[in-house]
């Protein structure tokens, strides 16, 4: 039996958003069982959902970018909407599509994410951003540093009548918290999350959205959404 290949495009927000990665995939895993999708499985004694996830973005960011690759026995008519019937509120299915099986990899669709901050004017100074300036990511031997416009990149400002809409790219490589961006914003050079909203609006690959990509290898035809 040729099995099909089916992505999920997921929403987590609220205070899902502060699960690790490994416990956004656990709840996203919980979610498939119980929407009965004909999916694939794992062989052995404790058989797990046969799946792809995209790289993980940072802990405490609100995403609308989790990707999920599945394989299926069969083709359903509205995978979104089993899914969501069987989801809790701040983690939702989006979008769905079948490829064909030649693609075998989700993270072959995606090599950065974008991003989107609100950032209150009283504390915030967008004008001071510097691409020069070092940023650190930590990482099990320690910390890791990169220079501000290799990890924000695209960077553009909007200013609004209380806030600042700040949106930038970041590579899956060196992602790093949006604490960086927030100390060289701040006006006394520390980063708080008062007041502030962070969340990846898409992940992207060579600069065009990934959604994008994947209404045009699915077709419109294989396209469901909520």
């Amino acid at each position: 039996m040729i099995k099909k290949r089916l992505v999920i495009r997921f929403c987590c927000g609220g205070l899902l958003r502060f699960l690790s990665h490994q416990e956004t995939v656990t709840a996203i895993e919980r979610t498939i069982r119980r929407s009965k999708l004909p999916v694939t499985y794992t062989q052995g004694f404790h058989p797990r959902v046969k799946t792809g996830y995209s790289q993980a973005v940072p802990t405490g960011v609100a995403s609308f970018a989790h990707y999920v690759f599945l394989e299926t026995e069969t083709e359903v008519s509205d995978p979104v909407k089993a899914l969501n019937f069987s989801s809790c509120f701040t983690l939702k299915a989006q979008k769905a599509w079948y490829i064909p099986s030649s693609y075998t990899r989700i993270d072959n669709l995606i090599d950065s994410y974008r991003l989107s901050l609100s950032l209150p004017k009283e504390r915030y100074v967008p004008d001071s951003y510097d691409s020069e300036l070092k940023v650190s990511k930590k990482t099990k031997r320690g910390y890791k540093e990169f220079r501000a416009g290799d990890v924000f990149k695209d960077l553009t400002v909007t200013p609004l009548r209380t806030v600042y809409m700040v949106k930038y790219s970041q590579p899956v490589g060196s992602m790093v918290s949006a604490e960086e961006i927030l100390k060289i914003f701040s006006k006394d050079g520390t980063a708080s999350y008062e007041g502030v909203f962070v969340f990846v609006e898409e992940a992207l690959v060579k600069g065009k959205r990934t959604s994008d990509i994947l209404d045009e290898i699915g077709g419109i035809r294989n396209v469901w959404s909520q």
